[in-house]
């Protein structure tokens, strides 16, 4: 988040048995996490936010830091056992996206700028509440609406993969000539109609996580694996589209050196999305570059930078690091337009609707669905800025024998594919 740039940090104090909660926030250098759970001691702060159930000791909280600002975090079944606290507090309704908690928490940042820079009276502060609680309400009842429309989306995407998977089905019957004699015009064609179905059938069950995102319960089911057979895969799907362009694909691929841990369907999602993207964007003729590499982040709590200088020589991609690598990163280079710098954050976000079909401010649901997905997954995205082209790189945990648990066998291993794919 970018939107905090005053010269103090403001205290967040989050009450939760929840770690995942205190990670939506911890990042942010403007902001001075506390995290405590429910029943023990409270600490001071600005803003406050609680998970925890409405009893006697939470009234007793909310009066004890009534100077504070509150965000009461509610199952919307047991939204009636909130009661009279909804008067001192922000309901925000379970289970809910990133980016609306930081919706609130840049709303409460601003409030607590204003309230160290201007010196009320008491009508001042008195109509303050008065609308304040106004705001309180309506925020309630499109948190409400909101939840309805998801639940709504839900179904009807879940409705919605049934019939795809059905054609599917009939698409390989019709080209394996189990129904009659297919020419090879015919199966071609079947073929791009199997590749569009599938494409679609992902887009549906990455519309469903994006609606999951939030569910801090749901995690992906990670296995040992190779991202080079996941990449394979993904470059078959959109080879139709490349070809289509008479797009040249450039592909090279590093050992792991240590095991990745990855759902794979999940994986090769991630890599489709960012490869059409890439072929979206790419004019006639051009050309996309994918290099997959080991390196060391050094930070792990920020954003890492693109292909730095330590792992490039002679123009060459990245090497192996001299000490142990903690990372796995792809990078996919295009040359298309770049993304400009002030969106690089913004066009990964489910609404984001800046600029025109010109250019790439539009980042789609793609962008959004492989961003839930890697975060899932305990990794990092990111777009580059550049003069030349669009890049967009991911990085996943390289776990390495040291950390791995005993009865882990070093058979596992994924050496990583070592086979350069090319076009």
């Amino acid at each position: 988040m970018g939107y905090w740039k005053a010269e103090g940090a403001m205290r967040i104090c989050v009450v939760s048995d929840s770690s995942e909660l205190q990670t939506l926030l911890d990042y942010e250098p403007a902001l001075t996490v506390l995290a405590t759970s429910p029943g023990h001691t409270v600490p001071e702060a600005d803003v406050y936010i609680w998970d925890c159930p409405p009893d006697l000791e939470l009234r007793g909280q909310l009066a004890a830091h009534a100077e504070a600002q509150h965000f009461l975090l509610a199952d919307p079944k047991h939204l009636e056992a909130f009661g009279e606290l909804q008067s001192s507090a922000c309901v925000l309704l379970k289970p809910f996206a990133a980016f609306r908690l930081h919706a609130f928490i840049e709303l409460a940042w601003k409030t607590w700028q204003l309230r160290k820079q201007v010196q009320e009276t008491d009508s001042l502060r008195s109509d303050r509440d008065a609308l304040l609680q106004y705001v309180l309400e309506v925020n309630l009842k499109l948190q409400e609406y909101d939840q309805e429309r998801n639940n709504f989306l839900a179904r009807a995407l879940h409705d919605f993969r049934a019939p795809l998977t059905a054609l599917l089905g009939y698409c390989d019957l019709l080209s394996e000539g189990k129904i009659g004699i297919v020419s090879s015009a015919q199966r071609a064609l079947l073929e791009r109609m199997r590749i569009s179905a599938k494409r679609l059938t992902r887009l549906a069950g990455g519309a469903l996580e994006l609606l999951a995102e939030g569910r801090f319960e749901k995690a992906p089911v990670r296995t040992p694996g190779d991202l080079g057979e996941a990449l394979s895969q993904a470059l078959h799907d959109v080879y139709p589209m490349a070809k289509e362009k008479d797009i040249e694909l450039k592909i090279e691929i590093q050992p792991a050196g240590g095991l990745l841990l990855f759902e794979a369907e999940q994986m090769q999602q991630v890599l489709v999305n960012l490869l059409e993207n890439a072929c979206k964007f790419t004019p006639r003729g051009g050309i996309i570059e994918v290099h997959s590499y080991p390196r060391v982040d050094d930070t792990r709590s920020s954003r890492a930078q693109a292909s730095p200088a330590e792992h490039q020589e002679n123009g060459n991609r990245a090497r192996i690091p001299a000490q142990p690598a903690n990372v796995y990163q792809v990078d996919i280079s295009d040359s298309g337009p770049g993304v400009p710098e002030a969106l690089a954050e913004k066009i990964f976000e489910q609404y984001t609707t800046y600029g025109g079909g010109a250019d790439r401010s539009v980042g789609g649901l793609g962008l959004a669905i492989a961003r839930a997905i890697i975060r899932a997954h305990g990794g990092k995205i990111w777009a580059t800025p550049t003069a030349e082209g669009g890049r967009f790189s991911f990085m996943l945990p390289l776990q390495t024998p040291s950390i791995l648990p005993a009865e882990t066998p070093l058979e596992q291993f994924a050496s990583g594919s070592e086979n350069a794919l090319s076009r």
